[in-house]
């Protein structure tokens, strides 16, 4: 490994990202002409405005570090069904830590925005995809590009240290990265999406404003409910985990792309005294969470995962079948488009190292309307059941407001 081009170690809420490789993907869906070379004009702005784009991970004795790349981001244009926006491409995070790959087919394309998760996670991502979406649009127009050139994002646990937040236990010793010849081949798991109408995220809206819960609240517990059913669990059995941007209750706050994974990790459990519906499951969780805000233990969270040691973390394979995991990207930011092109949708893909597939749900809200998206490994027998139990519960909670 050659120093001099080396940015920084890992830090560990970033390294378990890259030792499974992953990438997720945001997917834009558009209608209507598309300009590949203003398309790759702009993405060739943003990802020399954002260096944590072109840069690589390399794993060896020194660790895991990021270091400068000489390839580019890969740039790729194809044919094809745009229900799986990364087919085709070759990512290698050895190469690069990001990607844009189109897929059309006739006057629709998915617009693809893969980025390794170590580097960024939703909130970061999104705020860079609205960023390359408006690139785009002055391309189009003949407006010159003048982006400045933002430094490379800190990792969370320097951020936190700098506000005095620190883990309750001191750090658990580092482990050996594995040998990438030990890791499973990667994984693209197909996303199918439930997405609500506008009136329906509406009634959802104001069903939380009357009744003290946040959207995020209530889906979860609409979620939970379904996954109760589609596995024959009582509630009270199922394990929900979750993630909270952690970038506005941080003082001072933290921008968008300032921090690569500004998380807190969350887990819940419906106790007997909830009573089995989507209203008291989630307002449950938003007194739960403002609690852990409160006390700091959710600015901690992912600090004090780290600082056990592994027989004392929380994570037990035995449970698997019992976890349910979301996602929130929240309120994606606004995407400007010229005339003659407009995006209907966005969702999630995902690429990743696993030795242990499960299921997952990510949850967003583009142009008004929430979608929920359900990430199952291919093949899996239970998601059209899921799909149809999601959306005859939410549409039932819909149906009587």
């Amino acid at each position: 490994m050659t120093r001099a081009g080396v940015l920084r170690a890992l830090s560990p809420s970033e390294k378990i990202h890259a030792l499974r490789e992953s990438y997720i993907g945001y997917t834009v869906r558009a209608a209507g002409r598309l300009d590949p070379d203003a398309l790759t004009t702009a993405f060739e702005a943003v990802y020399r405005a954002y260096p944590q784009l072109s840069a690589r991970v390399e794993i060896g004795d020194d660790g895991v570090v990021l270091t400068e790349s000489d390839a580019r981001p890969e740039i790729r244009f194809a044919e094809g069904d745009v229900e799986k926006p990364l087919a085709g491409l070759e990512i290698d995070q050895h190469r690069s830590l990001s990607a844009l790959n189109v897929v059309r087919d006739g006057d629709e394309a998915a617009v693809c925005l893969a980025i390794q998760h170590s580097v960024a996670d939703a909130h970061h991502a999104t705020a860079i995809l609205s960023t390359l979406w408006s690139c785009y649009t002055d391309v189009v127009n003949g407006v010159p590009l003048d982006l400045p050139r933002h430094p490379y994002p800190r990792s969370l646990e320097d951020l936190l240290a700098e506000r005095g937040i620190h883990a309750n236990a001191p750090a658990a010793p580092e482990t050996p990265a594995p040998a990438p010849a030990s890791l499973p081949d990667p994984v693209v798991r197909p996303v199918i999406q439930h997405r609500l109408t506008a009136a329906e995220t509406t009634a959802l809206a104001e069903l939380g404003h009357r009744e003290h819960v946040t959207m995020n609240g209530l889906l979860s517990g609409v979620i939970l409910l379904a996954e109760a059913e589609i596995r024959d669990m009582p509630p009270t059995d199922l394990i929900y985990r979750y993630s909270v941007n952690l970038r506005g209750r941080l003082d001072p706050p933290v921008g968008a792309t300032e921090g690569t994974n500004v998380l807190g990790g969350v887990g819940f459990k419906v106790t007997d005294g909830i009573e089995h519906d989507a209203v008291a499951i989630g307002r449950a969780i938003g007194e739960q969470l403002r609690a852990g805000l409160a006390d700091g233990s959710v600015q901690r969270s992912i600090l004090d995962m780290f600082s056990r040691p592994a027989a004392a973390k929380p994570w037990n394979p035995n449970l698997a079948l019992a976890v349910v995991s979301i996602m929130n990207w929240g309120v994606v930011p606004r995407m400007r488009t010229p005339d003659g092109l407009r995006l209907t949708n966005l969702h999630s893909a995902s690429r990743m190292r696993e030795t242990l597939a499960l299921g997952g749900y990510v949850m967003s809200t583009f142009d008004g309307r929430i979608g929920i998206d359900l990430g199952w490994p291919e093949g899996d027998p239970s998601v059209p059941g899921r799909v149809e139990c999601l959306r005859e519960r939410l549409s039932r909670l819909t149906r009587d407001l």
